[in-house]
């Protein structure tokens, strides 16, 4: 008989892996059957983390893992010339694109996201993804001297597949 899939027990998984690798970050956790959902802040890139594992939905019939990194404030970014290029960069990023998430009834995020199936990326494999997504947007936003090649920024394969994959 197949077991449903255990949206806590994997995000507990993900939530030691995590402290046992950032030693003192303080992971925060909401546990739910349908989703559960994680928050820290990366203590070298120090952009706060949102990841959320959901189960199987009608639209992917997959439990699925949302990795979101917060990278900047939506209302600032329209104020700065520019700021709205950020969403220009998504055909250019590997490993995720650039959205907006809501924190609150004030306050939307402009984050890096990445949906992938749950069953793609084991706990351990999640912060190496996390780094992934991080080094993607910075080669590809110029932050990384001598990086418009993503061969050039970062040698780590890839840990994360698409839902079309599925």
């Amino acid at each position: 008989m197949h077991q449903p899939f255990d949206c806590a027990q994997f995000a507990n998984a993900i939530r030691d892996a995590l402290t046992q690798t950032l030693t003192g970050v303080d992971v925060a956790e909401e546990p739910g059957d349908d989703a559960s959902a994680l928050t820290f802040v990366h203590p070298v890139h120090e952009a706060t983390v949102v990841l959320l594992v959901e189960a199987a939905d009608s639209a992917t019939s997959v439990p699925t893992l949302l990795v979101s990194i917060v990278i900047g404030d939506w209302l600032e970014a329209q104020e700065k010339e520019g700021g709205a290029q950020l969403f220009a960069l998504n055909p250019r990023l590997m490993t995720c694109a650039v959205g907006l998430m809501p924190l609150n009834d004030d306050e939307i995020a402009v984050v890096l996201c990445r949906r992938a199936p749950a069953a793609a990326i084991a706990a351990d494999e999640v912060l190496g993804v996390i780094d992934d997504m991080i080094w993607d947007y910075a080669n590809c936003a110029g932050w990384l001297e001598g990086a418009s090649d993503p061969a050039i920024a970062g040698g780590r394969s890839r840990l994360i597949s698409s839902l079309d994959e599925v």
